[in-house]
């Protein structure tokens, strides 16, 4: 009778194995499709961030023998990624393109990224409900991942988002693995924690977390009577977990310290902030997000539904846990300026797994096998809906962040070889001052003030804000700048992306000094061979700022004229408001300081447009008049003085630009 029973018991054994590998391999080939279209999602992309050039130009001071800095001789921390920067030193020092294995490598991490959050789907939370149950509710969390725009364009970037996912996700798995066997076996996890701190800063905050969440199951879980908690939180295992990260998370702190003389990096200090703006801006970053990929919250309260759990409670808090903290950081930071969705990209596979096991624990409410598979095809049509959703709204918006970005690059490239050419040719180290510091610096090697403090100490550790610009209705997200001491640097050229309009706080910050306005013009080249033409605030010499007379100062002054400016030269690109435009110049005019002539060039241009020649005529002779140096006021009254056949007035206007920006009509 007992040989029958173990014979009986043995056959069930042997056919379920079957089954269980049958499904494992289905998993393993279905991650593997997942793989592919993460892949070619992120290669359809193609780009690189303009920010990654700020890094990569650590890496060639750094490399090339000038320490970790980013002018040389300045010793400041512009980075948040020093073991994405020693990873492409290492690449470079090799002599490999450290550009093109930037993207490489973020892929890589990407997919392993993958990787991990299907292993922990299925290692972490093992489903045994049904192979169909446990096929959806293994791969949903990945495929979620794979299908995610924000995840792929960040993963191709050159930025170090993906690698710090990649560390996140794996210790992360390391981590509820070791607690959930309860082993003595070597504690690696905090090691991976450590490899993400150095990847990004936020690192440290996941292993905060981490902490906590060992602190509370050691208290919950069951002890011998004569041991304390403090003993088993100080047992050898615990403590040689604690010190796989403390101990050189201490040594790269005293490093940084002593070289930068500063705990955190540098861009700490300048992003953040505490002003109500901060938070303002930080909620809407992370009300985005939820939208994009919470389906306005839905997703959060199914993530949230995990901590009914009896069996896993512990587990789904911890990624619980993670998500709240990670995201109240985001908030209170501002959130990024970077699209889209960076600083929530390292979590997604935290958040995506709850959602995954929060469909799953719905379903399995469900007690019949029938209703669990149909619970399961139910899943599948929502998790499958809801991503192909998201890939189909979000794709062309996100390729479109990636055109962009390309063009803002190959644009700030061109530029940079102008600047490089011009340093040669000046036989002296130039000094640029701009807003948008990646490619230009990178090409350029010239010596490049940050003007939102970014790679620069002053700035970001003394921002003097000017608040009758710095209103929150205004302005990029960037809201330190120090126009004072911006000045005192007298850079040899001042760089705005947006052209000659002034965008950022810090570039509006400089139409407020005296010393700008009198020292600084735009200066339009252009670079024939490219068909390019940019414009580059230049400095006119001490002597010919002591030439020019000085107007009387207006009595009806204010401040905040630049954000009359600024509004007028973006109402202007919509045909239907051209007079509204008009009237704030006027109105700029009105209150900015005397002698400046720009906002009747402003409308000049408008008047020709409409092909109002006498009225545009009138403005550019206001213009010039009030500022010679104004040179395409001068181009216009060329043209329209050669069109009427006036020969001796035409060329002493070309005579302006050949003297004020000899390299407007090109080489």
């Amino acid at each position: 009778m007992s040989q029958k029973k173990q014979v009986k018991k043995s056959g069930v054994k042997t056919q379920k194995q079957p089954m269980a590998a049958d499904v494992r391999m289905y998993g393993f080939a279905g991650l593997g499709v997942l793989a592919v279209i993460l892949y070619y999602y992120a290669r359809m992309f193609d780009f690189i961030q303009d920010d990654s050039f700020i890094t990569y130009r650590y890496v060639k001071n750094f490399t090339e023998g000038h320490g970790l800095v980013f002018n040389i001789g300045e010793r400041v921390e512009g980075y948040t990624c020093f073991l994405w920067v020693i990873l492409l030193a290492g690449v470079k020092s090799l002599g490999f393109n450290f550009i093109s294995a930037s993207q490489v490598l973020g892929i890589i991490s990407s997919l392993v990224t993958l990787l991990f959050t299907y292993l922990i789907s299925t290692k972490i939370f093992p489903k045994n409900k049904g192979a169909a149950y446990n096929l959806v509710f293994t791969l949903s969390a990945s495929a979620m991942l794979a299908a995610n725009g924000s995840f792929a364009y960040w993963a191709v970037s050159g930025m170090e988002t993906g690698l710090f996912a990649c560390f996140i996700t794996l210790g992360i798995y390391l981590y509820l693995s070791e607690i959930k066997e309860n082993s003595d076996g070597f504690p690696i996890s905090s090691l991976v924690f450590l490899f993400a701190a150095l990847t990004r800063p936020e690192g440290n905050l996941i292993f905060a977390v981490t902490v906590l969440h060992k602190i509370i199951i050691t208290l919950r879980q069951p002890r011998e009577k004569n041991v304390s908690v403090m003993q088993v939180l100080l047992s050898k295992n615990n403590l040689i977990w604690i010190g796989l990260y403390l101990g050189p998370a201490l040594v790269y702190m005293i490093w940084r310290y002593s070289y930068y003389g500063f705990l955190l990096p540098n861009t700490f200090y300048a992003k953040t902030g505490s002003s109500l703006e901060y938070f303002a801006t930080g909620f809407d970053y992370t009300w985005t997000f939820l939208k994009s990929y919470g389906f306005y919250g839905l997703f959060v309260l199914i993530a949230f539904y995990t901590l009914t759990s009896k069996e896993k409670f512990y587990s789904y808090l911890y990624l619980v846990m993670i998500f709240i903290v990670f995201t109240i950081y985001v908030i209170f930071v501002g959130g990024d300026v970077l699209r889209p969705n960076r600083f929530f990209v390292p979590i997604m596979p935290v958040f995506f797994i709850l959602v995954q096991e929060g469909l799953a624990m719905l379903v399995a409410l469900f007690d019949k096998k029938r209703e669990m598979a149909m619970g399961a095809i139910v899943g599948l049509l929502v998790i499958g809906g809801s991503t192909y959703y998201t890939y189909s709204e979000e794709k062309e918006t996100i390729k479109g962040y990636s055109e962009l970005e390309n063009g803002l690059v190959e644009k700030m490239k061109l530029t940079a070889g102008w600047l490089k050419n011009k340093q040669s040719q000046n036989g002296k180290p130039l000094t640029v001052a701009a807003t948008t510091i990646g490619a230009i610096s990178y090409y350029s090697d010239v010596n490049l003030i940050d003007m939102l403090g970014l790679t620069d100490k002053e700035v970001a550790h003394n921002p003097m804000p000017i608040p009758e610009i710095s209103s929150k209705d205004v302005g990029w997200r960037e809201r330190n700048y120090n126009v004072e001491y911006i000045m005192s640097r007298k850079p040899d050229y001042i760089y705005f992306s947006t052209g000659i309009k002034p965008s950022a706080y810090a570039e509006r910050g400089l139409f407020t000094s005296n010393e700008f306005m009198k020292y600084y013009y735009p200066y339009y080249f252009t670079l024939k061979e490219a068909g390019f033409t940019d414009i580059m605030y230049k400095r006119k010499t001490d002597e010919e700022v002591s030439a020019i007379t000085e107007l009387p100062p207006n009595p009806n002054y204010q401040k905040s004229f630049v954000n009359l400016y600024n509004q007028a030269m973006n109402t202007t690109k919509d045909k239907t408001k051209l007079q509204e435009a008009i009237n704030l110049y006027m109105q700029a005019m009105a209150a900015g300081p005397a002698g400046w002539g720009t906002p009747y060039q402003m409308i000049g241009d408008i008047y020709m447009q409409q092909k109002n020649i006498d009225e545009a005529f009138k403005n550019y002779q206001k213009a010039v008049s009030l500022d010679d140096y104004n040179v395409m006021a001068h181009y216009y009254l060329y043209q329209i003085y050669a069109e009427k056949n006036d020969t001796a007035n035409a060329m002493a206007n070309l005579n302006k630009i050949r003297k004020y920006a000899p390299e407007m009509l090109g080489r």
